[in-house]
């Protein structure tokens, strides 16, 4: 082999090295908090205290938690979201069986970007107005109140922010929490 192809394999094999090492350290960066800072590497799940906003009649009540997560606040975020979208032990679903979180973004502003989606569905489930207002808000006030990191919540569908679920509530901004929804 000449040098020349000896320098640029060398050279190929450098930048595929730092490529992967930036790689990481972005990982790394993205599961931390909204700091953007390093994940604590031996952050272990504990059980925490929530306070989750739940439908009840034609507002949302608050419904006392306790969930495995981290100091973390995107993890923190996760768990509450997964949990609102799983069924309660009373098999009432905030939304339709399938919806399912695809992910969670945190920006360093306080804005939780939460995306859902619902495999072999574009559009989010059909609902009426009360219905709408409460699977929004429920996820927004839980979040709000549980992380202090997120302040507001953009709800994103198949990773699009869009102008409203189901045609009553304006979601095309990221929302704040609405506290008047509370029934007791």
């Amino acid at each position: 082999m000449n040098r020349r192809a000896a320098a640029f394999i060398l050279g190929l094999a450098l930048a595929l090295l730092a490529g992967g090492a930036l790689w990481w350290w972005l990982q790394g960066r993205d599961s931390g908090g909204s700091e953007g800072g390093p994940a604590a590497i031996d952050a272990k799940p504990a059980p925490v205290p929530f306070e989750l906003w739940v439908p009840d009649g034609i507002g949302l009540r608050v419904e006392r938690r306790e969930l495995q997560v981290t100091s973390a606040p995107k993890d923190r975020i996760r768990r509450i979201a997964e949990t609102l979208l799983a069924p309660r032990p009373d098999g009432v679903r905030l939304f339709p069986e399938g919806v399912a979180l695809a992910g969670i973004q945190l920006s360093k502003e306080g804005t939780a970007y939460v995306n859902l989606v619902w495999d072999g569905h574009e559009d989010p489930p059909p609902s009426g107005s009360t219905e709408e207002l409460q699977r929004v808000y429920s996820l927004v006030n839980s979040i709000t109140t549980n992380v202090p990191e997120a302040r507001r919540v953009a709800l994103l569908w198949n990773g699009l922010q869009r102008t409203t679920f189901a045609g009553h509530l304006d979601t095309s901004r990221p929302l704040v929490p609405l506290a008047s929804l509370r029934t007791r």
